[in-house]
């Protein structure tokens, strides 16, 4: 897709962090945004920032992991702006702790969101790409899509599926003029932690070797995996060569991060 102006993109996960950014840097190229999040008053703020740069810009207060909600504020942004060209897949949750350690809802939440309603998002919107002959979707995942991190289960495995959903996708749709990026950065400085009761004492030692990105460095990655057709983003360098070694050489890699406590947590808590 190498422009993006006149596009009509929907962003979950819109009211902050990467999300908001995603959404600020298509509003810049052109694009209508159709913003999806529970907080309706951080979405309007988001709307408000979007139209200062002369963007379209349409609110959708939805929980994601409701299934028909999340269906019903599509079908409504379809009425509204149109047909759906871009898709970002952004909004997620998880908690970082043992699983033992974990309650129910702890434990059962990153099965909805992210990968819940990145299915049902995507299984929405691919029926009009294709009579369009044309679209985009951008799947956000984390280094933990990669790496079966310990102290982080259920948020790993749910990574680990989006990683799956996006390559699945390529596949089967690539040939079929609708791109997929897999977009997959670094630790992201979005107050992630605090929002989702993630606790930081648990995050492994290996994240620390990474620089922290902002979500305005993601955005950018994101606008450009769009315009270049991209399958995947791993970034910075350092993250992505990490990926591709370890997926090239697994046993090692893991030996390796043991032997120097990389997979320990930051600052592990007393059980």
């Amino acid at each position: 897709m190498k422009s993006i102006k006149g596009k009509v993109a929907v962003i979950t996960g819109a009211s902050q962090g990467i999300g908001r950014a995603i959404a600020l840097e298509l509003a810049r190229e052109g694009a209508s945004v159709a913003l999806i999040a529970r907080s309706k008053e951080k979405l309007m703020a988001v709307a408000s920032a979007a139209e200062a740069l002369n963007a379209r810009a349409g609110v959708y207060p939805c929980d994601a992991t409701d299934s028909s909600a999340l269906r019903r504020a599509l079908d409504q942004v379809q009425a509204d702006m149109g047909p759906v060209d871009i898709l970002v897949n952004n909004a997620g949750v998880g908690t970082f702790k043992p699983l033992e350690m974990m309650n129910a809802t702890e434990s059962e939440a990153p099965v909805a969101l992210p990968f819940g309603a990145a299915v049902v998002a995507t299984h929405h919107v691919i029926g009009g790409m294709l009579e369009k002959g044309q679209g985009h979707i951008i799947n956000l995942t984390s280094p933990a899509g990669y790496f079966p991190f310990p102290y982080m289960v259920p948020y790993t495995a749910a990574r680990f599926a989006i990683t799956g959903l996006s390559q699945s996708l390529h596949e089967e749709y690539s040939r079929r003029g609708i791109g997929i990026t897999l977009l997959c950065p670094a630790q992201v400085d979005t107050g992630y932690f605090t929002q989702n009761d993630a606790d930081m004492g648990w995050y492994p030692r290996l994240a620390r070797i990474f620089p922290v990105l902002k979500p305005e460095e993601v955005a950018i990655q994101a606008v450009k995996c769009i315009k270049k057709n991209k399958r995947e983003k791993i970034f910075p360098f350092l993250l992505w060569f990490a990926v591709k070694f370890y997926l090239k050489f697994p046993r090692f890699t893991f030996g390796f991060l043991r032997l120097f406590a990389l997979l320990r947590p930051v600052n592990e808590p007393p059980r």
